[in-house]
């Protein structure tokens, strides 16, 4: 089956998946809100019919805001996470839509509670048709076949683009072409074995790269090109033009006023909502540390923060009294190179301590730091101020941005990086910041904490 057919046949499926899991979403939202009596129902039933009758409507707004999100990429090769965000936004244009034309539409009151079941109904189930599409129709109709991805070059942003495909869990076949052997990549094309031309070599000519885009057009393959820019201190990339030329401009997200202020009104939000929930499992945590050792229940510390300013860190205690004062006598115990201390069994932990560090626990009073405007839930951790001494200029770099309760680092392998891998992936989370990047590391953090991995 050519390329082309297999699209078409493979996006007609996908959007009658979608079509039925929205239509679905719906009819389950009206039967658990008026069916099954989980909330008592004060105005009487609607009728079904008046919620069936415009889901044409309703389907063809969301299959529009989908095709409009780049759901419909038969191409897309991304992250599962990346992913079920992308749905999840689409979900929530979709649902700002709607909700705006419920107040035009005056004919019928349509239920609030019935929405909002329908909404989170759908982020699911058509996050679940796409994963159905991947991993079961997809294989059939390329009989089983891989999809094939070609890495062109030798450049350092190729070692980070294979990095970051092994990691991204997909089972793709990759064919690496130190340089552009048109020969061998038009072999690889027209036999229909890859979706995609990756180039990351910016020293071939620009004949030849034209001949190279023109092969994937003509062969339906998508093409893309990575910049050799990891010695830069790269950020968003944006488009823009200078004095009528096109040029691309490197901005920080996170320095943006827009993203700082929206990231610290959903910090300050989460934080209050967390801290209302766990009241009652705090009370009970500051009897237990009270009753196994004698000392504070809150270990206040100095730490370097947001643009290199010193703040009281909290933490609940979990060593005996005087821990600081032995820290000294114990480097040489020191299990991790560079600026940082880690001891696997540091004799200075309580028993509660010990529990208490091992699910993160401790960690709940930097809420309150949260709040106070000292931190933010994501970003890279907040330094000892001697570790902070031995900064380089690209360490230095994390004093940039709030510090956070979790971070990258912290969601992949967590005290058992090394400090160098530690600081490439805070600078990592800096240049590629965005509210969907911290929503996937709170999601993992709840997951690594839950499996106790690199705690010590």
């Amino acid at each position: 089956m050519n390329t082309r057919k297999r699209d078409f046949i493979l996006l007609i499926i996908q959007g009658a998946l979608d079509a039925a899991a929205v239509y679905y979403s719906f009819l389950f939202a009206y039967a658990l809100r008026f069916n099954y009596g989980i909330f008592p129902v004060t105005r009487g039933i609607p009728p079904l019919m008046q919620y069936t009758r415009v889901m044409p409507v309703v389907i063809l707004i969301f299959l529009m805001v989908f095709n409009w999100s780049g759901l419909y990429d038969t191409h897309r090769i991304v992250y599962k996470t990346d992913e079920f965000i992308a749905v999840l936004k689409s979900v929530v244009v979709s649902a700002l839509i709607l909700t705006a034309a419920t107040f035009l539409y005056r004919e019928y009151e349509y239920s609030r509670l019935v929405m909002a079941y329908a909404f989170t109904l759908c982020s699911l189930s058509v996050y679940l048709s796409h994963r159905l599409v991947d991993f079961f129709l997809r294989p059939l109709l390329t009989g089983g076949r891989r999809n094939g991805i070609i890495v062109i070059g030798g450049a350092k942003s190729r070692e980070r683009l294979l990095k970051n495909i092994t990691r991204s869990g997909h089972d793709l076949s990759i064919h690496h072409l130190p340089d552009l052997d048109m020969g061998r990549v038009r072999s690889l094309v027209t036999g229909g074995e890859v979706e995609e031309v990756v180039l990351v070599d910016m020293d071939i000519p620009r004949y030849r790269v034209m001949d190279l885009i023109s092969l994937c057009e003509e062969n339906l393959v998508e093409f893309k090109m990575v910049p050799d820019m990891v010695e830069l201190k790269m950020g968003e990339m944006n488009f823009d033009r200078y004095f009528g030329l096109p040029v691309l401009s490197l901005k920080h997200p996170l320095l943006e006023p827009g993203n700082y202020y929206f990231k610290r009104v959903m910090d300050i939000t989460l934080s209050m909502a967390a801290l209302t929930v766990m009241a009652p499992v705090l009370v009970l945590l500051c009897v237990l540390i009270k009753l196994d050792s004698p000392g504070p229940l809150i270990y206040a510390q100095l730490r370097k923060g947001f643009r290199g300013r010193d703040f009281h860190f909290f933490k609940f205690r979990s060593m005996g009294l005087g821990a600081d004062a032995q820290l000294k006598k114990l480097m040489r115990y020191n299990e991790r190179s560079g600026a940082a201390f880690k001891m696997k069994n540091d004799p200075r932990v309580t028993r509660v301590g010990r529990f208490i560090r091992k699910y993160s626990i401790d960690e709940i009073p930097q809420l309150y730091n949260v709040l106070r405007g000292d931190m933010s839930l994501v970003g890279p951790r907040p330094q000892v101020l001697w570790e902070a001494e031995f900064y380089d200029s690209e360490a230095k770099r994390r004093l940039n941005v709030l510090p956070g309760i979790t971070g990258l680092w912290q969601v992949s392998g967590r005290s058992d990086l090394t400090y160098e891998e530690m600081i490439r992936l805070d600078l990592y989370y800096l240049e590629n910041w965005t509210p969907g990047l911290d929503f996937k590391i709170l999601l993992r953090t709840v997951g690594v904490v839950a499996s106790k991995k690199g705690a010590c």
